[in-house]
């Protein structure tokens, strides 16, 4: 399956590139001129975290591994719960792990989930969402962080994992997951502001990052010692881009091809049609859906929400980072990431619509014991 998927994508980049060239008769030039070109948004966002790597893994590796031990627990779920994968997520899981199975199982699977979920998604969105539309937002999100130790699951059977440990350690990101969901759902103002403050404390590094290494290159000057090969950071920005070259299109006409059917499965959970392009969107970025979150009606805002934490960049930046830094995982990556979104929708309609269901209930209620009094 892993090389099915990269042969696919690959061959529409070949599709892509050539109808970029011809003119874009097939409108997949264009997509392909897309991917290509989050090659300078990656870089910003990811060569400065990435070169910072070794540094935080020497720091990490003397707090987390003694607590761990205590608890037979591998360490490289600790920082793929908090960081992207491709955010240092990856890096710093398979650096340690106590067992490379457990390092590509925290780095790809927990990262591009829960990790991607607290560094990424919750600090961009609510900075770009409205204040009325942050309720709808943070009960998605709920729902989507309840539906990750079932991908995880899902992932980790795929793998092969012996399913003693792999269940021993998904239980702190069960725990983890269910105190961060109510949290949001109880306390949202908190933990908006947390999510905020963690989000710009790793842009900031990110930004530290790229800053000394561009001291190094322009001046010569190496201010610390340790740092991650420019080269290498580089090499994984440019496949990821490469990778969008394929992906992207093929995207496209995924959605073209398939537009009226999605169409009607989206009136068959009453979300609208924007809503649908959102869920949609979420597959390449959850980026996509924030522009237009205003033009959503509720119960599609709720449902987009939560199918973007985990189904989110599954044909995205986070598979481009997956095929060129484990491409073994991809099979395992993509059906945990499908595996909780899907199930997220349909949890995300279930509960909006009993929610709604109780609330008209008690307001009828209510009217039929003023109206009897």
């Amino acid at each position: 399956m892993d090389k099915f998927v990269l042969y696919l994508i690959g061959s529409f980049f070949v599709i892509g590139a050539i109808d970029y060239i011809t003119g874009n008769h097939l409108k997949l030039g264009g997509k392909f001129e897309e991917g290509i070109k989050t090659m300078g948004t990656l870089g910003l966002g990811m060569i400065g975290i990435l070169s910072l790597v070794p540094l935080f893994t020497n720091f990490l590796s003397s707090v987390i591994i003694p607590i761990c031990s205590v608890f037979n627990l591998d360490p490289s779920i600790v920082p793929a719960a908090l960081l992207a994968v491709d955010m240092g997520g990856y890096q710093i899981a398979d650096k340690l792990a106590l067992t490379k199975e457990m390092g590509a199982f925290s780095g790809v699977i927990i990262a591009s989930t829960l990790g991607a979920t607290i560094s990424f998604s919750i600090p961009v969105a609510l900075g770009m969402l409205s204040k009325e539309d942050e309720k709808y937002f943070s009960k998605g999100v709920l729902v989507g962080i309840i539906t990750i130790p079932i991908g995880c699951l899902a992932a980790g059977l795929w793998q092969k994992i012996n399913i003693g440990i792999l269940v021993w350690n998904l239980v702190p990101i069960f725990v983890f997951a269910i105190i961060l969901g109510v949290g949001l759902l109880k306390a949202p103002h908190v933990f908006i502001k947390v999510f905020n403050v963690f989000g710009k404390l790793i842009m900031s590094l990110s930004t530290v990052g790229l800053l000394l290494q561009g001291i190094d290159v322009i001046f010569g000057v190496r201010l610390v010692s340790g740092l991650a090969p420019l080269s290498e950071c580089t090499v994984i920005v440019g496949k990821i881009a490469l990778i969008l070259g394929g992906a992207y299109p093929m995207l496209a006409l995924i959605i073209r091809i398939f537009k009226n059917s999605f169409e009607r499965i989206g009136e068959k959970f009453g979300i609208n049609s924007v809503s649908v392009a959102g869920i949609l969107g979420n597959l390449a970025s959850n980026l996509l859906i924030f522009g237009t979150y205003k033009e959503m009606n509720p119960k599609g805002k709720v449902v987009c929400a939560a199918f973007g934490v985990s189904g989110a960049f599954v044909f995205g930046g986070q598979l481009g980072f997956v095929s060129g830094v484990a491409p073994d995982m991809l099979g395992a990556f993509i059906i945990s990431k499908l595996t909780a979104g899907i199930i997220s929708i349909v949890l995300a309609a279930w509960l909006y619509d009993r929610e709604n269901k109780e609330f008209s209930l008690k307001e009828n209620g209510g009217i039929s014991n003023e109206y009897q009094g």
